[in-house]
């Protein structure tokens, strides 16, 4: 009859759940703020079923069933954002905020609008996998970042540039572009 020796297998179990553990918080760690919202939720609500925060003073927004749809790869960076519709970001609102506030800049951007509008249905007939209000919103999307970065002085120190470009990041410019091309 063999006598004890199992409690290391005790404590190499108590190891390997430590490590995973660790690893799991460093690879959440590491996510962008849209998958670390999509984790928390599923935590929140596995089931998907509730829309609600789970308490009063909860510090996540209100959760939502289901994963995170329609992620677009950030140009420029790591990371994903959600593309246009619902509540627009502080950035997003930022832009908009901007373009609205002048005239001839509103009236620019939807001059631009309606160009990219009449070239995207020149385009329909081109190309069947995308609608033509998808290749508007991208179109549009596009000219609307590259215009604004581009306005960015040249001589300003790397910091600065660094610190713009990464706000840029934060910017939805599909739904920019969605607003725009409503009116």
């Amino acid at each position: 009859m063999a006598k004890g020796g199992g409690s290391w297998k005790v404590a190499y179990a108590d190891f390997v759940t430590a490590m995973m553990a660790f690893f799991l918080v460093m690879w959440i760690g590491a996510q962008d703020v849209k998958v670390r919202q999509s984790v928390a939720n599923y935590f929140i609500d596995p089931a998907g079923v509730s829309k609600k925060p789970v308490s009063d003073g909860a510090v996540l927004e209100t959760p939502s069933s289901g994963p995170v749809a329609g992620q677009v790869q950030v140009a420029g960076g790591r990371g994903t954002r959600v593309p246009s519709g619902g509540v627009p970001s502080p950035s997003t609102s930022a832009i908009l905020n901007w373009i609205n506030a002048d005239a001839a800049r509103s009236r620019h951007w939807k001059g631009e609008a309606q160009r990219v509008r009449e070239a995207a249905a020149a385009q329909k007939a081109v190309n069947e996998t995308r609608t033509p209000e998808e290749i508007e919103i991208a179109q549009l999307s596009l000219l609307l970042s590259t215009d604004l970065a581009g306005t960015i002085p040249k001589d300003i120190p790397e910091v600065y540039k660094d610190l713009l470009f990464s706000a840029f990041k934060e910017v939805n410019w599909e739904q920019v572009a969605g607003t725009l091309l409503k009116d």
